[in-house]
């Protein structure tokens, strides 16, 4: 082959090559054999726990690499969510990317798109309630995010828009994951779930411990109810409040009986519930000058209780629309006064914090201001008392729990308290 020749070939296989690559790219210079789709595992549901319970709060998608958030936007995403044999959509409320898997107040440069959902949408939601039963249930759902859009990454990887939605690979549950999965289990082999919470700790350090006693409806041994059916046990577990009032927390839950009673009160929950917390004092750089109990509903009942069996173990108390002396009291029955002042006189010295509204229609509010009135014709001066008015708690009067536990007053009273 001669010399000319040779170069001609060269400079056709050149052009060749340079046409090659203009059609690989697009206009922008982005190689378009650079493309990637989602899996299941780049999706997460964030949920979050509201003072009404567990909702579906947001997705994260994980795309691996930068993406700029120019180039999206909430109509590049659809999220949906199948109940039973019915899909319902769900609204989103805001589009950005952040660096993590988490809500954030602005937008991040990151591998992350967060992807915001209404919580007020009615299909939010992860709880639904049996009336019949008295109890919270985990709502069947099927989360699906269907990506509508082919997505750019900074550094020029499309990632292809799928035909169908991805179901969410993974759950997070902020500040409830931080809670540890626990049995208690005694010597007779009965045995009690709980969470513990376990504050971030300095060498030999002892810290408080809140011992929260969950209300009827978050019964069961699924050994999550109890913090997912309000927010009561979590706020002592908030960053924010860990920050100033460091703490370990611990949160059991007792087993579902057919009929409802005042079970933390009742065998063997009542022994099995003084066995666990003692167990977790000895395991847990727990000060024992500075151990609180408090409790919701039935949980206020169970709060009294063992308030009142352990008064030398509890530096406050903080019982929530409770009943202090069942001794005449049946569930569902009509209010019963509290007759003798003297069955709460082991009381009279330790401080406590008392909640209820007015217009509770489960919980006489009488039971409460009968325990206060009780207590100080004793002589009690730590006792402290407040009660809603009437349509102040909502969404129903029962529910003192949520402004109880949003009061910051109370809680750092409690953080002050010590035998």
């Amino acid at each position: 082959m001669n010399r000319e020749k040779m170069c001609k070939q060269i400079q056709i296989f050149s052009l060749v090559m340079v046409v090659f690559s203009m059609t690989a790219c697009s206009s922008d210079g982005v190689n378009k054999e650079a493309t990637q789709e989602l899996i299941s595992d780049n999706m997460t549901l964030i949920t979050k726990v509201l003072p009404v319970g567990e909702v579906a709060y947001a997705m994260a998608i994980d795309f691996g690499e930068e993406i700029d958030s120019s180039a999206i936007s909430e109509s590049s995403f659809e999220v949906e969510v199948m109940k039973g044999e019915k899909v319902e959509s769900r609204t989103i409320s805001a589009v950005y990317t952040n660096e993590q898997a988490k809500i954030s107040q602005a937008s991040r440069p990151g591998q992350f798109v967060i992807i915001e959902l209404d919580t007020s949408d009615p299909n939010a939601g992860m709880l639904s309630f049996d009336h019949e039963a008295f109890l919270h249930t985990k709502k069947e759902l099927a989360y699906t995010i269907t990506q509508k859009e082919d997505i750019t990454s900074s550094s020029g990887t499309i990632f292809v828009a799928p035909i169908e939605g991805i179901e969410p690979g993974n759950v997070i549950t902020p500040i409830v994951d931080e809670f540890g999965e626990y049995i208690y289990r005694n010597e007779e082999g009965d045995e009690m779930p709980y969470r513990l919470f376990e504050p971030t700790t300095e060498s030999d350090d002892e810290y408080p411990l809140v011992l929260f006693l969950h209300g009827s409806g978050e019964r069961g041994t699924d050994n999550a109810l109890q913090l997912l059916g309000n927010q009561s046990a979590l706020v002592w577990a908030n960053p924010n409040q860990q920050a100033n009032n460091p703490a370990y927390v611990l949160a059991p839950q007792a087993p579902a009986q057919e009929e409802l009673s005042a079970y933390w009160t009742e065998e063997p929950n009542d022994l099995l519930l003084e066995q666990l917390l003692e167990y977790v004092i000895e395991q847990y750089s727990i000060d024992r000058d500075r151990i609180y109990v408090t409790g919701v509903s039935n949980g206020g009942i169970g709060t009294w209780h063992i308030a009142l069996k352990n008064p030398d173990l509890f530096a406050a108390a903080v019982p929530v629309c409770g009943i202090a002396d069942i001794a005449n009291y049946s569930m569902g029955e009509p209010y019963a006064p509290l007759e003798d002042a003297s069955k709460l006189e082991e009381l009279k010295d330790m401080p406590i914090w008392v909640f209820h509204a007015a217009d509770d229609h489960l919980v006489d509010v009488r039971y409460s201001r009968d325990a206060v009135a009780a207590i100080e014709s004793l002589g009690g001066s730590h006792i402290h008392y407040t009660e809603y008015p009437e349509g102040a708690v909502e969404p129903d009067g029962h529910f003192a729990w949520i402004p109880a536990y949003q009061n910051q007053e109370m809680i750092d009273w409690v953080f002050q308290q010590t035998k």
